[in-house]
Order: C-alpha cells, then structure tokens, then sequence
C-alpha cells in the first residue's frame, strides 16, 4: 500500500487519500482486502467525476452552437460558430427607421439606414458556397421582407422584377417561366441548410415577381426565429457545375427588430 501514498486528494466526501488509507488500514490486515476497500470506495466517484466532466464538456460546446432556428445566418454550425458577428451600428435609430419604412420607396429606406449601395455577401456564405462548388455569384434583390413573404399559408417570398438588381437566369431558364412553369433551385438558408425551393413567375396586381415557393414554408420554420417583419434581406444566385444549375442564398442582412447587420 505505500504506493499509493503520493496521492492526495481522491473523491471520496473530500478526505485525503491518507485520510482513507489510514482508515482502511485500521480495519483490515489484510492486502487485498485493503485495496478491495478502497477500489470500492474510490473508483465509483473517480467515475463519477469522469462522466460529469464530459458532460460538462459537452455542455459547454452545446452551449457554442445556434440551432438552426435560433440564429439568421443558422444548420452547417462549424461555419456559424465563431464566423458569423453582428456588429451594432445605431441599434435604436435603424430599428425606428424600419418600423417606418412604409412611409417611403424601399430604395430610399435603403439609403437612409445605410444598406446603398448594398453591403457584400457575409464571408461565411462565400466560404460556404466556395466549398459547395459555386460560382458566379450575383446579388438578385434586397428588400424589406413583408408580413406576406411570412405566412406560411401563403408559402411564397416575391420578388418584384422592379427591384431585381441583376440578370440572373438564362436564355433556357427565363423561357421556362414566361411559359408559366417552375423551375427547381436549391436555396442556402439564412441558417445554411439547404433546402429546393420553385421559381415562377408571377403577376401580382398587373406588376410581375418573381416568386419563390414550393418548400419555401419549410425554410420559414427552419428560420422561425430569424425572419422577422421588416427585416431586410438579400437573395443572391450563384451556379454550380457540371451543369450550371442554378442556387439562390437567402441572407438576413438587418433584424427588423434589434436593427444588427451581420458581418
């Protein structure tokens, strides 16, 4: 047993080790008595000791991540965590100017809360889309989103062909839909899951949008707590080889309610 002596502190209510020692000594003379005592004495609590500290461990990394709902730019985490910032600029004079922005053209409620020209896409989705392959990334519209681009009974997000910013589809692809047929994109959420969504084309109140639908009310749910009324966000499309097929990024640039851009 003198072994063992360089030991201290083992887990038992706090003795020492010589505290056990000396006490399991003094009811046995026997070795392997004694150390069958003290096995059983100690190595449960060690264990217990063991598995706790793993599971705070976990808890601690657990408590790192966003899920998918909880965050606007929210699924592949290890690109989330750590990655994505928000940076407070005039939290309260933005949030005052979003909640009043029906009072004036998009463009100009744009321009007063600082977002024209539009800001970059937010490295996280470029190094995201780099790894998915894509290319020729192009910035489609930014717009407040309304409470109809919400309802998931409608299932839609529009996008007026009046605030498109930038050609996005081709030859092949614009004749699809002006013959009145969808299309299916994959769509990288503001969580960055992905998910297919329909393209169309649509005429609302004799103005054309291009609407976005399909499993669009799953990208809402999966978004529930990011996607707010009057949030500003950006749809971007980016291609991806061998077929050049076509992908939209869904991106929160603003919180309609706490007026964060994210970085």
């Amino acid at each position: 047993m003198s072994k063992l002596t360089c030991k201290e502190k083992i887990d038992d209510r706090n003795r020492s080790w010589l505290e056990l020692l000396n006490y399991v000594e003094a009811s046995t003379s026997s070795e392997s008595e004694k150390l069958d005592k003290l096995t059983q004495m100690v190595l449960p609590k060690f264990v217990a000791r063991l598995v706790k500290e793993k599971e705070d461990k976990m808890m601690i990394e657990k408590d790192g991540l966003k899920s998918c709902h909880e965050v606007g730019v929210e699924g592949k985490q290890d690109y989330l965590t750590g990655k994505q910032k928000k940076q407070t600029t005039k939290g309260n004079k933005k949030k005052q100017k979003i909640n009043n922005q029906r009072k004036g053209q998009d463009s100009e409620k744009l321009m007063e809360i600082g977002l024209e020209p539009p800001p970059d896409m937010p490295q996280v989705f470029q190094d995201y889309i780099r790894d998915l392959g894509g290319s020729e990334i192009k910035l489609v519209i930014q717009k407040f989103l309304q409470v109809t681009d919400l309802r998931s009974q409608q299932n839609r997000l529009s996008m007026s062909l009046k605030q498109i910013r930038s050609a996005f589809l081709s030859e092949d692809e614009e004749r699809t839909l002006n013959a009145k047929r969808q299309m299916a994109v994959p769509l990288v959420e503001p969580c960055l899951n992905v998910s297919t969504v329909n393209l169309a084309k649509w005429s609302i109140r004799s103005s054309l949008s291009y609407i976005i639908n399909g499993d669009y009310s799953k990208v809402l749910k999966n978004n529930r707590n990011s996607l707010k009324p009057n949030a500003v966000v950006q749809i971007w499309s980016f291609r991806i080889e061998p077929n050049s097929q076509l992908n939209f990024a869904l991106i929160k640039v603003i919180n309609g309610e706490d007026g964060h851009v994210i970085n």
